[in-house]
């Protein structure tokens, strides 16, 4: 397991599946980021159906957003806030499915608060602005540079101890062949 999925006091693993699965994915990605809109939608959306959610594959989703994309550090704040009221995924989902319309207009708050209730936008809008959450960010951040994530997406697969850099870029197709490979081993 990596060290990056050690998180601070209050602050919510970004996970999704077993964390005892057989293989376990650490994806670092950024909300306006095209490739990582790519990587989510051809790559990550499949894997979650025929991998995380059969228990063979632990996805965990790491903040990291990059100093060229402005409005890429409240996005990542948002949808750590959503995590605290149980939406980081349906968050993570409608700022990747809508990038191009809130990276042009800013509108990260609007975005976000789509796919909440009125009650739990309230909370949302107040935690993204905490220190803890912003916090929660610059902790994943940190653990992307300990990694040596220079770019997004990067990712990280681990089985038995051992760690494997999967190319961003890389097709479900072949991060499919690539975990079959591991598991049957």
């Amino acid at each position: 397991m990596l060290a990056a999925t050690l998180a601070l006091p209050g602050a919510q693993i970004k996970g999704r599946g077993t964390p005892g699965a057989p293989v376990q994915l650490d994806v670092y990605s950024d909300y306006q980021c095209p490739a990582c809109k790519a990587l989510y939608e051809r790559t990550l959306v499949p894997l979650m159906a025929d991998y995380v959610d059969k228990g063979k594959v632990y996805l965990i989703h790491h903040e990291f957003p990059l100093p060229m994309h402005p409005h890429a550090m409240e996005a990542a704040c948002y949808a750590c806030a959503a995590s605290r009221v149980g939406k980081y995924e349906q968050a993570g989902d409608v700022l990747f499915r809508t990038q191009d319309s809130w990276a042009a207009s800013g509108k990260v708050d609007q975005t976000v608060c789509s796919v909440l209730t009125p009650v739990e936008a309230q909370r949302v809008r107040a935690l993204a602005k905490d220190p803890a959450i912003i916090a929660e960010v610059q902790q994943d951040i940190q653990s992307g540079r300990n990694a040596n994530v220079s770019a997004t997406p990067t990712l990280i697969l681990t089985h038995r101890s051992k760690q494997y850099r999967v190319p961003g870029g890389a097709s479900y197709e072949i991060l499919r062949r690539f975990i079959d490979q591991l598991l049957a081993n």
